[in-house]
């Protein structure tokens, strides 16, 4: 199994980048670098929020773990990323399980000692409230999409927007930069492994996706938007 990466330095990541050279040396001594393999978790849900995390390099998926036994992935946090909030807010058990799905690095710092770098530094508090209110938006919309629309529109809906977030342009078409299995897939979408396999299997027969070096590239997004702008 392939080693995760080196851990990249504090200033490469977005929620530091305004910082000062003296601001970032003062606070490293309270941030851990970490590395995981592909399929290690990070933290299961339930557990004490110990520790908050930010995503250096590789992709990390957040599983809601339902009642009767089926996963469902909430959100693939990408590099610079942050999990874990609720161990800067407050000290509720995690919601959420998180798994490494390639060879990820991360920082890892106290949920204590991260609220004191935000009360040191406004431009982090404001980054994080952001993150943090994007994530709620997301999962209202996550919860909305699972209650009331069909299948195919929800797995439209969350490769358009991996597209838009990790896509590389290709010839041909958009590749998105994520190790999906899929049951990935299926997880993303609130649905069976078969049924995924079965709407994946006719995207590919109709052009609109195709698979290269084991990732899915979009060749179509054009036809994926206008499913998930379908009201019908």
């Amino acid at each position: 199994m392939p080693a995760a990466p080196a851990v990249p330095p504090l200033a490469a990541l977005p929620l530091f980048a305004s910082l000062a050279p003296d601001a970032l040396a003062a606070i490293a001594p309270r941030l851990e670098p970490r590395e995981f393999a592909r399929d290690d978790v990070i933290f299961f849900e339930g557990e004490p929020p110990h520790w908050l995390y930010l995503v250096a390099h590789g992709h990390v998926k957040q599983i809601k773990h339902s009642v009767d036994g089926r996963d469902i992935i909430l959100h693939i946090a990408m590099p610079g990323d942050l999990i874990g909030g609720v161990a800067a807010f407050g000290r509720r058990p995690h919601p959420f399980t998180a798994q490494a799905m390639a060879p990820t690095a991360v920082w890892r710092v106290a949920g204590a000692d991260y609220a004191a770098i935000m009360d040191a530094h406004p431009t982090v508090a404001r980054w994080t409230i952001d993150d943090l209110a994007e994530r709620l938006v997301e999962a209202h919309e996550t919860m909305k999409s699972l209650a009331v629309e069909r299948v195919e529109r929800r797995i439209a809906r969350q490769l358009v927007k991996l597209a838009q977030r990790s896509g590389n342009p290709t010839p041909g078409g958009v590749m998105i930069g994520i190790p999906l299995a899929r049951q990935d897939v299926a997880d993303l979408a609130g649905t069976t492994v078969e049924t995924a396999i079965r709407v994946l299997s006719r995207w590919r027969r109709t052009g609109w996706l195709d698979t290269v070096d084991g990732c899915l590239v979009v060749a179509r997004l054009d036809r994926l938007e206008a499913l998930v702008e379908d009201a019908g």
